[in-house]
This record gives structure tokens, sequence and C-alpha cells, in this order.
């Protein structure tokens, strides 16, 4: 009797080792490339190598151009050594760019152990697009400095000519100058220096809700990139159970949120920004937000907030403005019937602004209104939101309210919306932005007039710019704290 056959193993079944070693490697992969973009980051960023590469992109060209004006004291010599070490600084930029693609894509590119896809969020392309185009970038800068380096060797050490030489020289000095361009654009930006938040300097928000239910949490949000967005869902997920009986998650936070604003303006003090925390998250929350091992605490939010309000200043002047009001207890929170602010930048660039309105309604009941958002010459001219708005909470002038209740039942009764405006190319110069607020039956109930000016060069205001404040306003945060 012939002994039973055994079965063969099956290389790709969930009991095979090569699925196991397969899915080992995987994360060792991943690790590597990571810690190769950390390393050749912090190379290409250690002082004073970003000073010497703007320096020696400088001193290249104009080396070659005093080489092509045959100036006497001009040296070959000096000319070689200029772009040779340029070359040579170049090389961890270089490195650390590609390596900022690999580990971007395998952050949102790559699936393997259950991980969710990431292109369900916004910003994902994008991302890795910025980062496609940086490494042609440093590869077209790298190749100047090489080139130039070797158009002036051959000048100096072959019988070029003097027609043949002259366009060496040119050439190289056109190389140097492209070198320089590319490098006062490119060493501003090196990406992805925050281990904690690496892609959060490369997303600009693009989707958003015109009304915010929780201002400073939908705002933040928005501003999340799609790895940083993937993993806020899951804390919030995680923190259902974690909270007061009388808090959700998505409140407990924006309550959390508003006392970190405050603590941030000097209003509240480290320990009553706990006490703030302990009223509504329990025991188990409290020691994940006080841990600096785990991904969202209480200094990465700070980090956070800090890069949304680099991004979005105006709603925080406008909650600064209301929080004044509500110390002061000023007469427009509870004697007018509509209390109307809003917030638009001084001066937009690129053609493009955030509008910022905060509408509370004195009336005592839930009423119906729109907002006309009238922009000259603007892409919509006129933009309409409805919205139901119910009665806000007066306060009591007879007692002093706590600052963050005070705040907290403010922006709770607020409506608050942002709204995106856009102009043409070609318009410049100041223009006029009516928000216009209207009743039920169509009548005006309030109506405010600003000035905008357009500009076509970069403004603080404009995307770039900002976004290289919140990524500054994130590094300065950081180095704080760790000090």
């Amino acid at each position: 009797m012939e002994p039973p056959r055994s079965s063969l193993p099956t290389p790709y079944s969930d009991s095979s080792k090569f699925v196991d070693s397969r899915q080992r490697a995987l994360p060792r992969r991943v690790a590597a490339r990571d810690a190769g973009r950390r390393f050749w980051t912090r190379l290409a960023t250690m002082r004073p190598a970003p000073e010497l590469r703007l320096l020696l992109s400088l001193i290249a060209p104009a080396t070659a151009l005093l080489l092509l004006t045959e100036w006497e004291f001009a040296s070959y010599q000096a000319a070689i050594a200029a772009f040779s070490i340029l070359a040579l600084l170049l090389i961890p930029t270089n490195m650390a760019a590609v390596f900022a693609g690999m580990s971007a894509r395998d952050r949102l590119k790559l699936r393997d152990g259950g991980q969710r896809s990431m292109d369900a969020y916004p910003g994902v392309e994008r991302i890795l697009n910025t980062l496609r185009e940086r490494v042609l970038r440093e590869r077209i800068r790298l190749l100047s400095a090489l080139l130039g380096t070797l158009s002036i060797v051959a000048v100096w050490n072959l019988d070029t000519g003097e027609s043949l030489g002259s366009l060496l020289l040119g050439a190289s000095t056109a190389l140097g100058v492209l070198c320089l361009l590319n490098s006062m654009r490119l060493d501003e930006s090196i990406p992805m220096r925050s281990n904690a938040f690496p892609l959060l300097s490369l997303h600009a928000p693009t989707l958003h809700h015109s009304v915010l239910d929780r201002p400073l949490t939908d705002l933040m949000v928005a501003h999340l990139d799609p790895e940083t967005a993937g993993a806020w869902d899951e804390w919030v997920s995680s923190l259902a159970e974690s909270v007061r009986i009388d808090q959700t998650a998505d409140s407990a936070i924006e309550h959390l949120l508003r006392a970190l604003h405050l603590n941030e303006q000097r209003l509240l003090d480290d320990a009553r920004l706990l006490t703030e925390a302990k009223r509504v998250f329990k025991v188990a929350a409290i020691d994940g937000l006080t841990d600096d091992s785990n991904k969202f605490n209480l200094k990465s939010l700070k980090t956070l907030l800090a890069h949304t309000k680099a991004w979005e200043p105006g709603l925080f002047r406008l909650i600064d403005r209301l929080q004044d009001s509500a110390i002061r207890v000023d007469h427009t929170l509870t004697e007018e019937l509509w209390r109307l602010d809003l917030d638009l930048p001084p001066r937009c660039s690129q053609g493009q602004a955030d509008l910022f309105v905060l509408l509370h309604n004195n009336t005592g009941r839930t009423t119906n209104v729109k907002v006309d958002v009238v922009v000259a010459e603007g892409e919509p001219a006129l933009q309409t939101i409805r919205v139901e708005a119910p009665p806000s909470r007066r306060l009591d002038r007879s007692r002093v309210v706590d600052q963050v209740d005070s705040l907290g039942r403010l922006l709770d009764d607020a409506i608050v919306l942002w709204i995106g405006l856009a102009w043409p190319d070609s318009e410049l110069g100041s223009h006029p932005v009516q928000v216009t607020l209207r009743g039920e039956g169509g009548e005006t109930l309030s109506s405010i007039v600003v000035q905008t000016t357009l500009s076509s060069k970069v403004q603080p205001e404009s995307v770039g710019q900002r976004m290289s404040d919140a990524a500054s306003a994130v590094r300065r945060l950081t180095l704080s704290m760790t000090d």
C-alpha cells in the first residue's frame, strides 16, 4: 500500500514562509528609504551648506564671466574650483530629493499589510508631482554645475581657439546663472524635514466645505496631507470610548483646539490647558495626549495648529476679535439683531484669496438667511450661500464668564463660512468685495464692503509663500518644544 503523498507547499498561501518573508522585507525596505531620506535631508540642510551653495551659485557664473571678458586678474583655477565645489555640495540635495520622492510614494501609494489607500484623500498626485519636479530641477542644477566645470576645463587645457573658447565660456556663464536661479528656488524649500509630519509642508488644500461646523477642526483637517489625514481619521475613531458622557470625539477635539489656541495666545497656562483636556477626555485619552511617542498628542496638536494658523490667519483674526468682544462684553454681541464680521487679506496674489465670514443671530429664533458675496470682476462675480442660522445665546453681563466657555459658546452659536475668491490673471489693482446678509424675504439685514489689492507679484498671501510660512512655523515650534 502506497504511503500518503505529502501536499506540495503553496508559495503564496497565508501559511507560506515566503509570504512572511516578503511582508518582513517590505517594511525593511520602506524604513531604509525613509532613513536615507532623513540622512540626506539632514546633510543638505546642515549649516553652512545652504549658505555655501547660494554663495558659490553667485561666484561661479561671475568667475566664468570674468574669463569671458578676458580680465587680467581672472583665474581658470578659481572658476574651476567654484564650479567643482558647487557640484559636490549639490550631491546631498539631489539624493535628498530622490529619497524624498521614494519615501512619499511608499507613504501614499504602497499598499501592504492591510493599509488603507490614500487615493481617497485629495492632494496625493499633487504631492508626488511636486517631488518629481523637484528631482528634475535638482538634476538640472547639478548637471549645470558639472557641464560648467567641464567647459572651463576644456578651454583651459585644450586648444579650443578663440571662437570655440568664447562659446564654451559663455555656456558656462549661462549654466552658472541657471544653477543660481534654481538655487534661489530650491534651497529655501527643501521638503520633508519633519519626522513627525514629513508630507505636511507639501500639501495645499484644494477641497473644503463652505460652512464650517466645527471651525478649528474643519480648518485643520483641510490642511492635513493625505497620510496625516488618514492617521487623523483613525485617531478620531479610536477616541469614541475615551470621551466624557456629554461629549463626542469631534466636540472634544474642538474644545481641546480652542484651549490650545488660547494657550498659544498666553490666555491659558499649561496647567489650565491640561484641566480643559480632562473636562472632555477620560484618563486613558489624557495619557495618550501626554505621551510624546503618540502621533497625536498635545505637542503635535500645537504643531498642527501653528501650521493651520500660518496657512489661514484670517479665521484666527476673527476668533481673536470675537474673544476680545466677549471679554469687553461688546454690545454688538447681544444688542444688535445680526452680528456680521469678515476677514479678507488686504493683498492677494495669483488671483485668489480666502474670505472668512462669521455670523451671529441675536433675533431669538431660527432663521433661514442668504449670504451674497459680490466680487468685482471676479470668477464668479456673485456667490450665494443659504444657511440656517440658529439663535445665539446671550452673554450675561452680571457675571464673569470663563474665557474657554465664552469662546466655545460664541463659536458654537456662530455660522462660520470659508469662501474661496478668484479673479482672472489680467486683473490688477484695488477691487471691492461686498458681503450682504439677506433675510427670508430677501431684505437686507447687514452689509459690509472691503477692499483688496490684486498683484501679479508673489505676496505673503500667495499659496507658495503661505506653504513656506507654514513649514517655517512648524519648524520653529518643533525646535522650541525640543529645547
